[in-house]
Protein backbone atom coordinates (compact mmCIF):
# COMPACT_ATOMS: atom_id res chain seq x y z
CA UNK A 1 0.00 0.00 0.00
CA UNK A 2 2.89 2.09 0.64
CA UNK A 3 4.63 1.56 -2.64
CA UNK A 4 2.02 2.38 -4.75
CA UNK A 5 1.07 5.79 -2.39
CA UNK A 6 4.77 6.81 -3.19
CA UNK A 7 4.22 6.21 -6.86
CA UNK A 8 1.15 8.14 -6.99
CA UNK A 9 2.92 10.88 -5.22
CA UNK A 10 5.73 10.95 -7.92
CA UNK A 11 2.78 11.09 -10.75
CA UNK A 12 1.38 14.25 -9.47
CA UNK A 13 3.88 16.60 -9.04
CA UNK A 14 1.67 20.08 -7.80
CA UNK A 15 -1.76 18.37 -6.42
CA UNK A 16 -1.40 17.20 -2.95
CA UNK A 17 -3.06 13.51 -2.32
CA UNK A 18 -4.36 12.12 0.83
CA UNK A 19 -3.36 11.42 3.55
CA UNK A 20 -3.18 7.75 4.44
CA UNK A 21 -6.41 6.10 6.90
CA UNK A 22 -4.52 6.21 9.91
CA UNK A 23 -3.86 9.31 9.85
CA UNK A 24 0.09 9.00 8.86
CA UNK A 25 0.97 12.39 6.64
CA UNK A 26 4.00 11.43 4.07
CA UNK A 27 6.34 13.31 2.14
CA UNK A 28 8.82 12.69 -0.66
CA UNK A 29 12.13 14.38 -1.12
CA UNK A 30 12.16 16.15 -4.62
CA UNK A 31 15.86 17.01 -4.78
CA UNK A 32 19.08 15.24 -3.95
CA UNK A 33 21.16 15.37 -0.71
CA UNK A 34 18.22 17.35 0.95
CA UNK A 35 19.48 19.09 4.11
CA UNK A 36 17.79 18.24 7.14
CA UNK A 37 18.41 20.42 10.13
CA UNK A 38 18.43 20.50 13.84
CA UNK A 39 15.31 23.03 13.69
CA UNK A 40 12.87 24.89 11.43
CA UNK A 41 15.14 27.71 10.00
CA UNK A 42 17.92 28.07 7.48
CA UNK A 43 20.51 29.20 10.73
CA UNK A 44 20.01 25.72 12.56
CA UNK A 45 22.57 23.11 12.34
CA UNK A 46 22.38 20.53 9.52
CA UNK A 47 22.46 17.07 11.07
CA UNK A 48 22.39 15.17 7.92
CA UNK A 49 21.18 15.06 4.06
CA UNK A 50 18.42 12.85 2.72
CA UNK A 51 18.24 11.26 -1.25
CA UNK A 52 16.00 12.00 -3.84
CA UNK A 53 12.97 9.79 -3.68
CA UNK A 54 13.48 9.19 0.21
CA UNK A 55 10.28 8.89 2.01
CA UNK A 56 9.59 10.56 5.45
CA UNK A 57 7.16 10.68 7.96
CA UNK A 58 5.52 14.59 8.76
CA UNK A 59 4.47 14.97 12.25
CA UNK A 60 4.15 19.09 11.84
CA UNK A 61 5.03 22.22 10.50
CA UNK A 62 6.33 25.94 11.28
CA UNK A 63 5.12 28.98 9.32
CA UNK A 64 2.45 29.46 6.25
CA UNK A 65 1.88 28.91 2.41
CA UNK A 66 0.19 31.78 0.60
CA UNK A 67 1.25 32.38 -2.88
CA UNK A 68 5.00 31.44 -3.06
CA UNK A 69 7.91 29.50 -0.86
CA UNK A 70 9.65 32.71 0.97
CA UNK A 71 12.03 30.81 3.37
CA UNK A 72 9.64 30.65 6.57
CA UNK A 73 8.08 27.16 5.58
CA UNK A 74 9.27 24.20 7.02
CA UNK A 75 8.39 20.53 8.03
CA UNK A 76 8.84 18.61 11.17
CA UNK A 77 9.71 15.31 10.17
CA UNK A 78 10.84 11.64 12.07
CA UNK A 79 14.63 11.74 12.18
CA UNK A 80 15.75 7.76 12.87
CA UNK A 81 13.32 7.99 15.82
CA UNK A 82 13.67 11.52 17.27
CA UNK A 83 12.90 15.03 15.20
CA UNK A 84 14.20 16.99 12.33
CA UNK A 85 13.39 19.98 9.81
CA UNK A 86 13.39 20.54 6.25
CA UNK A 87 12.85 23.28 4.20
CA UNK A 88 9.04 22.15 3.08
CA UNK A 89 9.88 23.28 -0.69
CA UNK A 90 12.42 19.98 -0.64
CA UNK A 91 9.43 17.86 -0.28
CA UNK A 92 6.14 16.89 -1.65
CA UNK A 93 3.56 15.93 0.77
CA UNK A 94 0.51 13.71 1.16
CA UNK A 95 -1.69 16.91 2.56
CA UNK A 96 -1.66 20.65 1.37
CA UNK A 97 0.96 22.24 3.60
CA UNK A 98 -1.74 24.74 5.80
CA UNK A 99 -3.32 21.09 6.73
CA UNK A 100 -0.83 19.97 8.42
CA UNK A 101 -0.29 20.91 12.41
CA UNK A 102 2.05 23.44 13.43
CA UNK A 103 4.37 22.47 15.63
CA UNK A 104 7.45 24.63 14.93
CA UNK A 105 8.47 28.45 14.76
CA UNK A 106 10.92 30.78 13.41
CA UNK A 107 13.81 32.14 15.30
CA UNK A 108 13.97 35.70 16.35
CA UNK A 109 16.18 38.13 14.39
CA UNK A 110 17.77 41.06 15.66
CA UNK A 111 17.88 44.42 13.97
CA UNK A 112 20.97 43.35 12.13
CA UNK A 113 18.80 40.04 10.97
CA UNK A 114 20.78 37.60 12.64
CA UNK A 115 19.62 35.40 15.49
CA UNK A 116 20.83 36.64 19.24
CA UNK A 117 24.00 34.48 20.19
CA UNK A 118 21.81 33.34 23.56
CA UNK A 119 20.27 30.78 21.21
CA UNK A 120 21.90 27.00 21.14
CA UNK A 121 21.83 25.95 17.14
CA UNK A 122 22.57 22.88 17.36
CA UNK A 123 19.27 21.44 18.47
CA UNK A 124 15.56 22.21 18.33
CA UNK A 125 15.88 23.91 21.26
CA UNK A 126 12.00 24.38 21.87
CA UNK A 127 11.72 20.46 22.18
CA UNK A 128 13.23 20.62 25.27
CA UNK A 129 11.07 23.59 26.80
CA UNK A 130 9.47 21.22 29.11
CA UNK A 131 8.69 20.94 33.11
CA UNK A 132 5.76 21.35 35.11
CA UNK A 133 3.13 24.50 34.77
CA UNK A 134 1.68 25.33 38.30
CA UNK A 135 -0.78 27.02 39.91
CA UNK A 136 -1.65 28.58 43.25
CA UNK A 137 -4.48 30.67 44.36
CA UNK A 138 -8.42 30.28 43.96
CA UNK A 139 -10.84 32.75 42.43
CA UNK A 140 -13.55 30.52 43.47
CA UNK A 141 -12.48 30.59 47.46
CA UNK A 142 -12.13 34.57 47.26
CA UNK A 143 -8.47 35.50 46.01
CA UNK A 144 -7.77 38.17 44.11
CA UNK A 145 -4.68 37.15 42.19
CA UNK A 146 -3.23 33.64 40.98
CA UNK A 147 0.18 32.76 40.87
CA UNK A 148 1.08 30.37 37.84
CA UNK A 149 4.83 29.01 37.70
CA UNK A 150 6.08 27.61 34.27
CA UNK A 151 9.58 26.31 32.52
CA UNK A 152 12.28 28.35 31.68
CA UNK A 153 13.81 28.55 28.18
CA UNK A 154 17.47 29.79 27.35
CA UNK A 155 17.41 32.69 25.59
CA UNK A 156 13.74 33.53 26.33
CA UNK A 157 14.29 36.97 28.17
CA UNK A 158 10.03 37.61 28.52
CA UNK A 159 7.05 35.32 29.05
CA UNK A 160 3.46 35.71 28.03
CA UNK A 161 0.76 34.26 30.08
CA UNK A 162 -2.53 34.29 28.15
CA UNK A 163 -5.86 33.79 29.53
CA UNK A 164 -8.33 32.52 27.23
CA UNK A 165 -12.45 32.81 28.53
CA UNK A 166 -14.96 30.04 28.14
CA UNK A 167 -16.13 32.14 24.74
CA UNK A 168 -12.27 32.82 23.91
CA UNK A 169 -11.84 36.36 24.89
CA UNK A 170 -7.92 36.61 25.88
CA UNK A 171 -5.94 38.63 28.56
CA UNK A 172 -1.71 38.50 28.45
CA UNK A 173 0.01 38.66 31.41
CA UNK A 174 3.51 39.18 31.00
CA UNK A 175 6.59 38.60 32.90
CA UNK A 176 10.29 38.49 32.76
CA UNK A 177 10.70 35.67 35.23
CA UNK A 178 9.08 32.34 34.69
CA UNK A 179 6.43 33.21 37.74
CA UNK A 180 3.34 35.75 36.67
CA UNK A 181 0.56 36.74 38.19
CA UNK A 182 -3.13 36.80 37.16
CA UNK A 183 -5.23 39.70 38.48
CA UNK A 184 -9.08 38.87 38.66
CA UNK A 185 -9.63 42.49 38.17
CA UNK A 186 -8.28 41.81 34.64
CA UNK A 187 -10.57 39.47 33.64
CA UNK A 188 -13.63 39.72 31.90
CA UNK A 189 -16.39 39.21 33.50
CA UNK A 190 -17.47 35.97 32.03
CA UNK A 191 -17.67 33.43 34.67
CA UNK A 192 -16.93 29.81 33.85
CA UNK A 193 -13.68 27.74 33.06
CA UNK A 194 -10.61 29.68 32.07
CA UNK A 195 -7.31 28.18 30.50
CA UNK A 196 -4.11 29.69 30.89
CA UNK A 197 -1.19 29.43 28.38
CA UNK A 198 2.69 30.61 28.42
CA UNK A 199 4.64 31.95 25.41
CA UNK A 200 8.26 32.62 25.60
CA UNK A 201 9.75 35.34 24.08
CA UNK A 202 13.00 37.10 23.02
CA UNK A 203 13.54 41.33 22.64
CA UNK A 204 15.69 43.83 22.01
CA UNK A 205 13.30 46.50 22.41
CA UNK A 206 10.23 47.65 25.40
CA UNK A 207 7.65 47.87 22.27
CA UNK A 208 5.47 44.42 23.31
CA UNK A 209 4.86 44.76 19.52
CA UNK A 210 8.16 44.04 18.56
CA UNK A 211 8.63 41.09 20.81
CA UNK A 212 9.53 37.77 19.01
CA UNK A 213 7.64 34.87 20.02
CA UNK A 214 10.19 32.10 20.19
CA UNK A 215 8.23 28.41 21.02
CA UNK A 216 4.67 27.72 20.43
CA UNK A 217 2.22 28.55 23.36
CA UNK A 218 1.72 25.71 26.17
CA UNK A 219 -1.12 25.14 27.95
CA UNK A 220 -0.59 25.33 31.86
CA UNK A 221 -3.70 24.70 33.00
CA UNK A 222 -7.61 25.99 33.90
CA UNK A 223 -8.81 28.07 36.67
CA UNK A 224 -12.42 29.05 37.65
CA UNK A 225 -13.88 32.49 37.15
CA UNK A 226 -16.75 33.10 39.69
CA UNK A 227 -19.90 34.99 38.80
CA UNK A 228 -19.56 38.89 39.55
CA UNK A 229 -22.28 39.49 41.91
CA UNK A 230 -24.91 41.94 40.79
CA UNK A 231 -24.76 45.47 42.67
CA UNK A 232 -28.47 45.57 44.80
CA UNK A 233 -30.31 48.45 43.44
CA UNK A 234 -30.37 51.58 45.76
CA UNK A 235 -33.67 52.80 46.58
CA UNK A 236 -34.63 56.52 46.51
CA UNK A 237 -33.10 58.53 49.10
CA UNK A 238 -35.40 61.26 51.22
Amino acid sequence: MRKLFLMLLMLLPVIAVAAQGDGTIYGLVTVNNAEVRAGPDFAFATVGRLPLNASVVILGRSGDFFNRWDGRQWLQVDWNGTTAWIYARLLRTSVAFNSIPPTGRLLPRDANGRVPDVFDLSTDFCEGWRGDFTRSGDFMAGDSELTVIYPGLEGANVYSVITISPTGFRTAFDSETTEAKILLDRLPTEPGTYTWRVAPYWTNAPERYRWQQVCLLQTGGTFERPVVPTPTPRGPQG
